[in-house]
């Protein structure tokens, strides 16, 4: 799975709503990298979101 930048989402967001509205920025970036990096965690040796499928919902 390709791992996208804090600097890509960003970049990402700010095209979106250049094309739909809204509220540019970043209200809060520790909340956004944990967001980022919560699909990819583990416990114990285990990932917690094993398939592709399961860290897309995470992510969405």
């Amino acid at each position: 799975m390709k791992r996208l930048s804090k600097e890509q989402i960003i970049m990402l967001h700010s095209q979106l709503i250049e094309q739909t509205g809204g509220t540019t920025g970043v209200r809060d970036f520790k909340l956004l990298e944990s967001a980022i990096e919560t699909p990819f965690q583990s416990f114990a040796g285990e990932k917690l979101y094993p398939t592709i499928q399961t860290k897309g919902t995470r992510l969405g």
